[in-house]
């Protein structure tokens, strides 16, 4: 009951939530844009990420055995930026140089808020500290009663973390049901993790399950042919969300690496792409392997099943590998990756030769 309750109030409250939130932005005409990058013909209404964060906090309210911390106190004032500058985007569209600014004040609120990565696990014994050089900036103890240091190194790690998630699932979101579907693998992965007599951290268990069921509730209507997409207050809350819990008391990052491997190697992939061409690594096209997939003549299901079946083989496998297994697992994902994308290109490479 533990975990069943917070699930459960979750995946009901976003079923519900997006079914009326998806007849307020078709009442307000907030669509997505057709055309360019966009694969879909119908109109689809956006505002689908408002409807899983305020799920995701009645959850996390309705739960009387989470204690609200401050580090928790801070990632729900993110989530309140987050529909902020969500909303805005999708009612009139923001540059790159806007939402990137709003990524990074997220990325400083957790750490402002006492969220720390002191050190990594080093693969080969050991660990590597970012806990070396550090400075007192603000006091909490008015608040919360402690003492607060900012760990230097720590907390560009936190920064370089927070945003690279929220973009990675930024990319994700460009066919129906993929990034969702991502973040509810990659946050059973850590529930499981936080089950672990070694980690044992039930209160991470519970948001990362409550997390499960609010965006659970939104595949139901996202599930291809998607009926509400998710905006970029659902991008930036999956992509905040699930990194930040990936360094709540203690850092998972390499499961989450593992779990989030795909898009993230496929992004830094299209970032290459990109600055070789000479354009902004942050302006949209389509070069993501899920666009290519479908040139190939890939239907979207067949993609998502694909991308969610190397997610949770490699989340799985994550969950009984040791520090070095985790590494090696990562370098054969690297490989595979890139053969993947040679082949997709020369596939592609051959159908414009015969067009």
């Amino acid at each position: 009951m533990l975990y069943l309750k917070p699930f459960s109030i979750a995946l009901v409250a976003s079923i519900i939530l997006t079914f009326f939130i998806r007849k307020i932005a078709l009442k307000l005409n907030v669509t997505a844009p057709k055309g360019d990058r966009h694969i879909h013909k119908k109109t689809v209404p956006l505002f689908g990420g408002v409807a899983m964060i305020f799920a995701f906090i009645l959850a996390i309210l309705s739960t009387k055995e989470l204690v609200i911390s401050r580090e928790l106190f801070g990632m729900l004032l993110g989530f309140g930026i987050i529909l902020i500058v969500g909303i805005w985007d999708d009612i009139k569209e923001i540059s790159w140089r806007i939402q990137l600014f709003f990524q990074f004040i997220l990325a400083l609120i957790i750490i402002a808020f006492g969220v720390r990565v002191d050190y990594l696990t080093n693969p080969f014994g050991g660990a590597i500290r970012l806990d070396q050089v550090q400075f007192s900036v603000l006091n909490f103890s008015a608040l919360f009663g402690t003492n607060f240091e900012f760990s230097v190194f720590g907390s560009l790690f936190i920064i370089f973390w927070i945003v690279g998630m929220i973009n990675v699932f930024n990319w994700l979101d460009g066919i129906d049901g993929l990034s969702g579907g991502v973040g509810v693998i990659g946050a059973v992965v850590l529930f499981f993790l936080c089950l672990n007599p070694i980690v044992d951290q039930p209160p991470i268990a519970i948001l990362a399950i409550a997390f499960v069921g609010a965006v659970l509730g939104f595949l139901v209507f996202n599930f291809p042919p998607a009926k509400i997409f998710m905006g970029t207050s659902g991008s930036m809350f999956l992509g905040f969300t699930l990194g930040t819990l990936a360094i709540f008391s203690g850092a998972k990052i390499a499961t989450a690496v593992l779990v989030m491997g795909f898009p993230i190697l496929d992004g830094f992939w299209v970032i290459v792409q990109r600055l070789k061409s000479g354009v902004s690594p942050f302006k949209g096209d389509k070069r993501h392997l899920h666009y290519k997939l479908i040139s190939l003549g890939f239907s979207q299901r067949q993609i998502i099943l694909l991308i969610y079946f190397l997610c949770g083989s490699f989340g799985t496998a994550a969950l009984f590998l040791q520090s070095i297994g985790k590494l090696i697992a990562l370098l054969f994902l690297v490989a595979s990756m890139i053969l993947v994308a040679f082949v997709v290109s020369w596939f592609l490479g051959r159908k414009k030769e015969l067009s």
